[in-house]
């Protein structure tokens, strides 16, 4: 009897642990869990004044790269979808990832370039989502990072339901290959792997 009481009381705290992380991952605590820094510092807490600065910088030094790569990038074309299959392809994914669409902005009309902010209160299942979300909007058909991106540019943003910015990924193409970026307010919210 005491051995089956300790499996017990093992898979009892499992279970209970499974359900604390479950739970935290779509508290608003973990938006203030903080980010590791590179070496495995200790980690920044970041506020949501400092997530709406840093979200800011990052789609400026985002339109900053499209202008630096634009005349890279004249001679090449994308097989950009027309706004509406992107549309529908976005309200797809929303109804499956369960966010809203705040606003979408086609830049560039040229070479579509989309800019996407959405809102979610599902932090950690988004930025789990967002590999998946990212190939159904801008997917990739080349066989290596030069070439067949369905735009020269796409930056994606999400937002909690105070509209503080939680998580961006980017990407903009140029003839030396694509660039790609990521920002979120904690380590758990990175959606591709950091190096």
């Amino acid at each position: 009897m005491g051995r089956n009481a300790v499996v017990l009381f093992g898979l009892g705290a499992a279970i209970a642990a499974v359900l604390l992380v479950t739970g935290c991952a779509n508290s608003r605590s973990i938006l203030y869990s903080g980010i590791s820094g590179p070496l495995g510092e200790n980690k920044v807490v970041v506020s949501d004044a400092r997530a709406v600065h840093d979200a800011r910088e990052f789609r400026a030094e985002w339109r900053a790269m499209i202008g630096r790569t634009a005349r890279q990038a004249k001679s090449e074309s994308f097989s950009s979808l027309s706004d509406r299959r992107f549309r529908l392809r976005l309200a797809s994914a929303a109804d499956r990832y369960s966010f809203t669409l705040k606003a979408v902005q086609f830049l560039h009309r040229r070479q579509v370039t989309p800019l996407v902010i959405v809102q979610s209160r599902h932090y950690l299942a988004f930025a789990r989502a967002v590999p998946a979300i990212e190939h159904s909007l801008d997917p990739h058909r080349g066989r290596n990072d030069s070439r067949g991106w369905t735009y020269r540019a796409f930056l994606l943003e999400a937002q909690d339901e105070r509209g503080v910015p939680f998580l961006l990924v980017s990407n903009v193409v140029a003839s030396s290959g694509v660039t790609g970026g990521q920002w979120a307010r904690s380590d758990l919210l990175f959606p591709f792997a950091r190096s």
